[in-house]
């Protein structure tokens, strides 16, 4: 039996289960994404499991579902409007693009830091996604940590095919995977400046997500085209 005493966590994705408890799809550092039922949750009296908290667990059990013997709020972060979606596109994209159970302590770390990020209204919402995105991104298996940005050529356009290395773009080839030089070396140096960079990086990391992803929408990311809230992921 799989038994873990104690562990920070958060909730990507709640629904009710059975009468009175909860089904959490749950991010911890120690054991990556892992499902795990919150007993009585929904019970009077008793506080439901939220994302955007940071949760002390401790759960047991065999098999993938867990159940959690310890569920107790750490630390709330506020996020509200337009970063309360933001907080719900970074959710979605866990939830359908990391499998269950594979650890990686760095991608929790960018997953509290983009939730800080948004819970600050002084932070601007942009860079700390990016972030993010390219964390998941290398997560998956992208090569984007192999790419020396001191060897791109700043006027020249590269393709970043899925799972392959940059090439420069043939002459008059165009190709969602394309970006400048000067954006590409800016996004892997975390150094995104103007409106022009940020918007390529934007792009490049959407369509390498929307590979992965094989068709799956991400619902979060349609309510901000569909021009309800301001456009920022």
């Amino acid at each position: 039996m799989n038994r873990i005493q104690g562990s920070p966590g958060y909730v990507l994705h709640a629904r009710p289960y059975r009468e009175s408890s909860q089904l959490l799809e749950l991010l911890t550092p120690g054991e990556g994404r892992i499902a795990a039922v919150l007993r009585g949750g929904r019970g009077r009296g008793r506080s439901t499991a939220r994302p955007f908290v940071r949760l002390d667990l401790a759960w047991s059990g065999r098999g993938e579902v867990h159940t959690l013997n310890r569920c107790d709020e750490a630390a709330v972060l506020r996020l509200t409007g337009a970063r309360a979606v933001c907080g719900l596109y970074v959710n979605e994209l866990a939830i359908k693009l990391l499998p269950r159970q594979l650890p990686d302590p760095g991608f929790y770390a960018a997953y509290e830091a983009v939730l800080a990020g948004l819970a600050d209204p002084a932070m601007p919402p942009e860079p700390g996604l990016r972030r993010y995105e390219l964390a998941l991104l290398r997560l998956l298996g992208e090569g984007l940590d192999f790419i020396d940005p001191a060897a791109l050529e700043a006027q020249v356009t590269y393709v970043v095919p899925p799972q392959g290395l940059p090439r420069p773009a043939a002459p008059g080839e165009e190709s969602p995977y394309a970006i400048g030089g000067d954006s590409l070396a800016a996004l892997l140096q975390d150094r995104l400046e103007g409106r022009g960079q940020r918007r390529e990086a934007q792009r490049l990391l959407r369509r390498l997500l929307e590979y992965h992803l094989e068709g799956k929408p991400i619902v979060s990311r349609q309510l901000i085209a569909r021009g309800r809230l301001d456009r920022t992921s």
